[in-house]
Protein backbone atom coordinates (compact mmCIF):
# COMPACT_ATOMS: atom_id res chain seq x y z
CA UNK A 1 0.00 0.00 0.00
CA UNK A 2 2.68 2.66 0.75
CA UNK A 3 4.13 2.03 -2.78
CA UNK A 4 1.26 1.78 -3.99
CA UNK A 5 0.46 5.30 -2.75
CA UNK A 6 4.15 6.96 -2.82
CA UNK A 7 3.81 5.98 -6.92
CA UNK A 8 0.59 8.22 -7.06
CA UNK A 9 2.90 11.10 -6.17
CA UNK A 10 4.78 10.68 -9.50
CA UNK A 11 1.75 9.44 -11.85
CA UNK A 12 -1.08 10.82 -10.79
CA UNK A 13 0.24 14.18 -11.06
CA UNK A 14 1.06 13.48 -14.80
CA UNK A 15 -1.85 12.77 -15.62
CA UNK A 16 -4.25 15.06 -17.25
CA UNK A 17 -7.33 14.45 -15.01
CA UNK A 18 -4.62 15.19 -11.81
CA UNK A 19 -3.43 18.32 -13.07
CA UNK A 20 -4.42 21.71 -11.58
CA UNK A 21 -7.16 24.03 -12.44
CA UNK A 22 -5.95 27.10 -14.02
CA UNK A 23 -3.83 29.24 -11.62
CA UNK A 24 -6.28 31.19 -9.20
CA UNK A 25 -5.26 34.03 -6.60
CA UNK A 26 -5.32 32.46 -3.13
CA UNK A 27 -7.19 33.99 -0.69
CA UNK A 28 -5.91 36.84 1.61
CA UNK A 29 -3.02 36.17 3.50
CA UNK A 30 -3.15 36.95 7.81
CA UNK A 31 -0.01 38.07 9.18
CA UNK A 32 0.32 36.30 12.32
CA UNK A 33 3.49 37.15 14.90
CA UNK A 34 5.70 34.86 16.64
CA UNK A 35 7.33 35.73 19.71
CA UNK A 36 10.61 33.62 20.09
CA UNK A 37 13.74 34.04 21.98
CA UNK A 38 12.58 37.47 23.24
CA UNK A 39 11.57 39.20 19.63
CA UNK A 40 8.28 39.01 17.43
CA UNK A 41 8.55 37.13 14.27
CA UNK A 42 6.37 36.72 11.91
CA UNK A 43 4.62 34.84 9.40
CA UNK A 44 1.74 34.76 7.03
CA UNK A 45 -1.18 32.05 7.27
CA UNK A 46 -3.71 30.73 4.84
CA UNK A 47 -6.39 29.14 6.03
CA UNK A 48 -9.20 26.52 5.06
CA UNK A 49 -12.89 27.46 5.14
CA UNK A 50 -14.45 25.83 6.61
CA UNK A 51 -11.44 26.09 9.23
CA UNK A 52 -11.88 22.13 11.09
CA UNK A 53 -10.44 21.59 13.94
CA UNK A 54 -7.57 19.99 14.41
CA UNK A 55 -6.42 21.21 11.18
CA UNK A 56 -3.44 19.68 9.10
CA UNK A 57 -0.50 22.31 8.85
CA UNK A 58 2.10 22.70 6.41
CA UNK A 59 5.34 25.06 6.84
CA UNK A 60 6.67 26.92 3.69
CA UNK A 61 10.24 28.48 4.03
CA UNK A 62 11.18 30.29 1.23
CA UNK A 63 14.81 30.65 -0.53
CA UNK A 64 17.65 32.29 0.24
CA UNK A 65 16.90 36.44 -0.45
CA UNK A 66 13.24 36.06 -0.61
CA UNK A 67 10.38 36.49 2.78
CA UNK A 68 7.46 35.26 3.60
CA UNK A 69 5.36 37.65 1.34
CA UNK A 70 7.32 37.02 -1.99
CA UNK A 71 7.15 33.05 -1.56
CA UNK A 72 3.28 33.53 -1.00
CA UNK A 73 3.06 35.72 -3.84
CA UNK A 74 5.12 32.91 -5.93
CA UNK A 75 2.97 30.49 -4.24
CA UNK A 76 -0.54 31.16 -5.02
CA UNK A 77 -1.32 28.16 -6.93
CA UNK A 78 0.12 25.55 -3.94
CA UNK A 79 -1.93 27.73 -1.52
CA UNK A 80 -4.99 27.26 -3.07
CA UNK A 81 -4.11 23.70 -3.59
CA UNK A 82 -3.36 22.85 -0.09
CA UNK A 83 -5.70 25.28 1.61
CA UNK A 84 -8.87 23.45 -0.72
CA UNK A 85 -8.13 20.22 0.19
CA UNK A 86 -8.34 21.39 4.36
CA UNK A 87 -4.71 22.18 5.33
CA UNK A 88 -3.47 25.55 6.55
CA UNK A 89 -0.66 26.77 5.03
CA UNK A 90 1.75 29.12 6.75
CA UNK A 91 4.49 31.02 5.19
CA UNK A 92 7.34 31.59 7.50
CA UNK A 93 9.67 34.33 7.49
CA UNK A 94 13.66 34.15 7.50
CA UNK A 95 15.80 36.93 9.01
CA UNK A 96 17.56 39.90 7.38
CA UNK A 97 20.51 42.28 8.53
CA UNK A 98 18.44 44.98 7.03
CA UNK A 99 14.57 44.44 8.11
CA UNK A 100 13.03 44.44 4.36
CA UNK A 101 10.08 42.04 3.07
CA UNK A 102 13.40 40.35 1.21
CA UNK A 103 16.58 39.46 1.62
CA UNK A 104 15.90 37.05 4.18
CA UNK A 105 17.43 33.65 4.92
CA UNK A 106 17.36 30.80 6.75
CA UNK A 107 20.37 29.28 9.07
CA UNK A 108 20.64 25.87 7.70
CA UNK A 109 23.88 24.94 10.13
CA UNK A 110 26.30 25.31 6.76
CA UNK A 111 24.08 28.46 4.94
CA UNK A 112 23.07 30.73 4.77
CA UNK A 113 24.40 34.17 4.87
CA UNK A 114 22.99 36.71 7.29
CA UNK A 115 21.07 34.00 9.34
CA UNK A 116 24.04 31.17 9.46
CA UNK A 117 26.23 34.27 10.25
CA UNK A 118 24.01 35.22 13.39
CA UNK A 119 23.19 31.79 14.51
CA UNK A 120 19.52 32.36 14.47
CA UNK A 121 17.84 29.61 16.80
CA UNK A 122 15.11 28.37 13.30
CA UNK A 123 13.71 25.62 15.55
CA UNK A 124 12.70 27.85 18.56
CA UNK A 125 10.84 29.91 15.65
CA UNK A 126 9.01 26.87 14.15
CA UNK A 127 8.08 25.22 17.60
CA UNK A 128 6.87 28.89 18.81
CA UNK A 129 5.08 29.29 15.46
CA UNK A 130 3.21 26.11 15.75
CA UNK A 131 2.40 26.62 19.10
CA UNK A 132 0.41 30.23 17.92
CA UNK A 133 -0.94 28.22 15.39
CA UNK A 134 -2.54 25.86 17.34
CA UNK A 135 -3.61 28.47 19.62
CA UNK A 136 -5.52 30.34 16.22
CA UNK A 137 -6.90 27.32 14.72
CA UNK A 138 -6.39 24.55 16.58
CA UNK A 139 -3.52 22.32 14.80
CA UNK A 140 -3.16 18.36 13.80
CA UNK A 141 0.04 17.50 15.28
CA UNK A 142 -0.17 14.25 13.99
CA UNK A 143 -0.11 15.61 10.74
CA UNK A 144 2.48 18.54 10.17
CA UNK A 145 4.38 19.06 7.14
CA UNK A 146 7.57 21.12 5.92
CA UNK A 147 8.32 22.27 2.47
CA UNK A 148 10.77 24.89 1.32
CA UNK A 149 12.76 26.29 -1.71
CA UNK A 150 17.35 26.00 -1.63
CA UNK A 151 17.92 27.49 1.70
CA UNK A 152 14.60 26.86 2.75
CA UNK A 153 14.40 23.23 1.66
CA UNK A 154 17.52 22.72 3.46
CA UNK A 155 16.02 24.50 6.61
CA UNK A 156 13.75 21.64 6.39
CA UNK A 157 15.68 18.20 6.25
CA UNK A 158 17.48 20.09 9.43
CA UNK A 159 14.29 20.95 11.71
CA UNK A 160 12.87 17.52 10.57
CA UNK A 161 14.98 16.10 13.82
CA UNK A 162 14.91 19.20 15.92
CA UNK A 163 11.57 20.10 16.65
CA UNK A 164 9.10 19.34 19.06
CA UNK A 165 6.96 17.91 17.12
CA UNK A 166 7.70 15.75 14.66
CA UNK A 167 6.62 16.27 10.92
CA UNK A 168 4.94 13.76 9.13
CA UNK A 169 6.50 14.45 6.13
CA UNK A 170 8.99 16.91 4.41
CA UNK A 171 8.75 17.74 0.83
CA UNK A 172 12.17 19.82 0.24
CA UNK A 173 12.45 21.46 -3.76
CA UNK A 174 15.80 22.18 -5.07
CA UNK A 175 17.59 21.87 -1.81
CA UNK A 176 20.75 20.24 -0.05
CA UNK A 177 21.68 17.95 2.61
CA UNK A 178 25.68 18.40 4.19
CA UNK A 179 27.86 15.46 5.34
CA UNK A 180 26.57 16.21 8.92
CA UNK A 181 22.99 15.96 8.78
CA UNK A 182 20.83 15.17 11.58
CA UNK A 183 18.80 12.07 11.63
CA UNK A 184 15.18 12.11 10.39
CA UNK A 185 12.73 10.64 12.26
CA UNK A 186 11.55 7.18 11.46
CA UNK A 187 8.05 8.12 11.12
CA UNK A 188 8.81 11.32 9.05
CA UNK A 189 8.38 10.49 5.09
CA UNK A 190 10.63 12.24 2.60
CA UNK A 191 9.86 13.38 -0.41
CA UNK A 192 12.77 15.09 -2.60
CA UNK A 193 12.82 17.06 -5.99
CA UNK A 194 15.79 18.54 -8.16
CA UNK A 195 16.59 19.25 -11.23
CA UNK A 196 19.13 18.33 -12.69
CA UNK A 197 20.19 21.49 -14.71
CA UNK A 198 19.87 23.41 -11.50
CA UNK A 199 23.18 25.88 -11.50
CA UNK A 200 22.48 27.54 -8.45
CA UNK A 201 22.47 24.38 -6.16
CA UNK A 202 23.71 22.11 -8.44
CA UNK A 203 22.29 18.60 -8.79
CA UNK A 204 25.77 16.72 -8.20
CA UNK A 205 27.17 18.54 -5.72
CA UNK A 206 29.47 20.96 -7.44
CA UNK A 207 31.38 22.92 -4.89
CA UNK A 208 31.88 25.83 -7.49
CA UNK A 209 27.92 26.53 -8.33
CA UNK A 210 26.89 29.64 -7.77
CA UNK A 211 25.67 29.30 -4.29
CA UNK A 212 28.94 28.49 -3.31
CA UNK A 213 29.87 32.10 -1.96
CA UNK A 214 27.27 31.07 0.76
CA UNK A 215 28.01 27.96 1.47
CA UNK A 216 30.25 27.10 5.00
CA UNK A 217 31.30 23.78 2.97
CA UNK A 218 30.22 21.93 0.32
CA UNK A 219 26.74 19.87 -0.19
CA UNK A 220 25.93 16.14 -1.32
CA UNK A 221 24.66 15.54 -4.25
CA UNK A 222 21.12 14.42 -5.39
CA UNK A 223 22.28 10.82 -5.54
CA UNK A 224 24.19 11.25 -2.62
CA UNK A 225 22.07 12.71 -0.34
CA UNK A 226 19.15 10.32 -1.38
CA UNK A 227 21.55 7.43 0.00
CA UNK A 228 22.61 8.96 2.42
CA UNK A 229 18.85 9.45 3.92
CA UNK A 230 17.61 6.28 2.76
CA UNK A 231 20.34 4.58 5.16
CA UNK A 232 19.61 7.07 7.51
CA UNK A 233 15.91 5.89 7.79
CA UNK A 234 16.53 2.08 7.33
CA UNK A 235 14.88 2.04 3.79
CA UNK A 236 14.49 -0.77 1.31
CA UNK A 237 15.91 -1.04 -2.20
CA UNK A 238 14.04 1.95 -4.37
CA UNK A 239 11.30 0.99 -6.91
CA UNK A 240 10.66 3.07 -10.25
CA UNK A 241 6.89 4.18 -9.31
CA UNK A 242 6.76 6.07 -13.05
CA UNK A 243 9.60 6.96 -15.73
CA UNK A 244 8.31 9.53 -18.54
CA UNK A 245 10.97 11.26 -20.78
CA UNK A 246 13.11 13.59 -18.61
CA UNK A 247 11.66 12.82 -15.21
CA UNK A 248 12.47 9.95 -13.40
CA UNK A 249 10.90 9.18 -9.45
CA UNK A 250 11.73 6.35 -7.70
CA UNK A 251 10.46 5.29 -3.97
CA UNK A 252 11.66 3.55 -1.20
CA UNK A 253 9.56 2.06 2.51
CA UNK A 254 11.64 2.92 5.43
CA UNK A 255 11.38 1.74 9.14
CA UNK A 256 8.31 3.77 11.12
CA UNK A 257 6.09 3.18 7.82
CA UNK A 258 7.83 6.27 6.44
CA UNK A 259 8.41 6.30 2.32
CA UNK A 260 11.60 7.95 0.90
CA UNK A 261 10.31 9.68 -2.72
CA UNK A 262 13.16 11.23 -5.31
CA UNK A 263 12.02 13.06 -7.90
CA UNK A 264 14.36 14.13 -10.82
CA UNK A 265 14.13 16.22 -13.93
CA UNK A 266 16.09 17.17 -16.75
CA UNK A 267 14.98 20.61 -16.99
CA UNK A 268 13.54 23.15 -14.51
CA UNK A 269 16.85 24.70 -13.41
CA UNK A 270 16.56 26.22 -9.66
CA UNK A 271 12.94 27.66 -10.41
CA UNK A 272 10.56 26.96 -7.26
CA UNK A 273 8.07 25.07 -8.28
CA UNK A 274 9.23 24.96 -11.81
CA UNK A 275 7.21 23.27 -14.78
CA UNK A 276 9.85 20.52 -15.68
CA UNK A 277 6.88 18.85 -18.33
CA UNK A 278 3.95 20.44 -19.58
CA UNK A 279 1.38 18.33 -17.46
CA UNK A 280 3.92 17.74 -14.52
CA UNK A 281 2.36 19.45 -11.56
CA UNK A 282 5.03 19.65 -8.49
CA UNK A 283 1.77 21.39 -6.14
CA UNK A 284 -0.15 18.12 -6.90
CA UNK A 285 2.51 15.90 -6.38
CA UNK A 286 3.25 17.68 -2.83
CA UNK A 287 -0.33 17.62 -2.51
CA UNK A 288 -0.71 13.82 -3.21
CA UNK A 289 2.41 13.01 -0.98
CA UNK A 290 1.08 14.59 2.00
CA UNK A 291 -2.54 13.28 1.67
CA UNK A 292 -0.81 9.54 1.57
CA UNK A 293 0.61 9.94 5.02
CA UNK A 294 -2.03 9.21 7.33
Amino acid sequence: MRLFLAACVFSLSLATGCASAAPARAGRGETLPVMTGGETRDLILYTPEPARAPVPLVLVFHGGGGGAEWMAGKSQTLTRTLTEAGYAVAYMNGSSRRGGDNLRTWNAAHCCAYAQRRNIDETAYADAAIEALDRRLGIDRARIFLTGHSNGAMLSYRLAGAMKVTPRGIAPVSGAIFADQPDVPARTSIFMYHAQDDEVLSYDGNPDDKAERWRTQPHLGFVKAEAKLAEMKACGAPTRASSVPGMTATTRNCAGGSVLVATTSSTGGHEWLARPQADYQIEDAILLFFNSQK
